[in-house]
């Protein structure tokens, strides 16, 4: 299978500030990629790199084949970015019909527009949306070319509960379809749900590429509650355990390997009531290596 994306030891820097620092990652055809990281840890300046608004100095990097920026790139690509549509006097119908003829695979803009609930907004000029309707016609616009990848940067700021769930089920139809999709967004629960694989940047290096169960095992730490009579000092020594405590009418047990740590309780089943097993969210994990960053 041939990559959509391919980078090799990639480094850039503004002036004598490093911002990405080597580098490497594939990414094939069909993947949904989440692409998290603090503010000022590189995101923004990836995205660019892939889009061909920056040029790498520093490693190789290709979409399609080709350097990023080219016109078969341009093509095959859509984008939505933060910052949006600063256009007067134009309808969000006659945009995206504009849009359009940029593509030679272009959507139709009025089969578009129903998709995405966005056909009583036709007539109305940029200048009158509010933030989620801009972020809603962004989509339209990065969809309208029919692109293979599409790159989503904070692709659900603005957007009510409404437009937000049929934003996912629309990500969920592109997959479907085989599209290639990287997203990044600090709302990390529709990270979490939506992507194949996650990419965490710390400070312009990958710290993690994998998938979220794969995150969960190398980071997580489980916690397992209980009703027992048995004294705290038998779950001590069980593997995975790093903690025991009582907490009201349950023990809690904190685990680095939840699978290793209930077969090691198998043998106490009979005496455990009421047994719950939490991991941890994506969104806890990510605050743990951040804190451990700072320390």
């Amino acid at each position: 299978m041939q990559p959509i994306i391919q980078a090799n030891h990639v480094s850039f820097s503004y002036g004598k500030q490093a911002v990405l620092k080597d580098i490497s990652l594939t990414i094939n055809p069909g993947e949904i990629i989440g692409l998290i990281g603090e503010n000022g840890a590189g995101k923004t300046t990836l995205l660019n790199l892939l889009l061909g608004i920056r040029t790498v100095k520093t490693g190789e990097l290709a979409l399609f084949n080709q350097q990023p920026g080219g016109p078969l790139a341009k093509q095959k690509i859509g984008s939505m970015l933060q910052g949006d549509l600063p256009v007067r006097g134009v309808t969000v119908g006659e945009l995206l019909t504009m849009a359009a003829t940029h593509y030679a695979a272009a959507l139709s803009p009025t089969k578009l527009m129903t998709d995405l609930a966005l056909t009583k907004l036709a007539q109305r000029k940029l200048t009158t949306l509010s933030g989620g309707q801009l972020r809603r016609v962004t989509f339209a616009l990065a969809l309208i070319g029919n692109p293979d990848l599409l790159f989503l940067d904070e692709p659900t700021v603005g957007m009510d509960t409404n437009a937000q769930q049929l934003f996912w089920q629309r990500v969920q139809d592109l997959k479907t379809q085989g599209k290639t999709l990287i997203i990044t967004s600090h709302y990390l629960p529709e990270i979490e749900k939506i992507a194949d694989r996650i990419l965490l940047l710390r400070a312009g290096e990958f710290m993690f590429q994998g998938t979220f169960a794969d995150l969960q095992r190398q980071y997580q730490h489980v916690e397992i509650k209980f009703q027992t009579a048995l004294e705290l000092t038998t779950f001590e020594q069980l593997a995975g355990v790093t903690k025991v405590m009582q907490v009201h009418d349950l023990v809690q047990l904190t685990s680095t390997d939840g699978d290793q740590t209930l077969q090691a309780l198998v043998p106490y089943l009979p005496q455990l009531h009421q047994l719950t097993l939490n991991r941890e969210s994506l969104s806890d994990i990510f605050v743990q290596l951040t804190k451990e960053e700072k320390a």
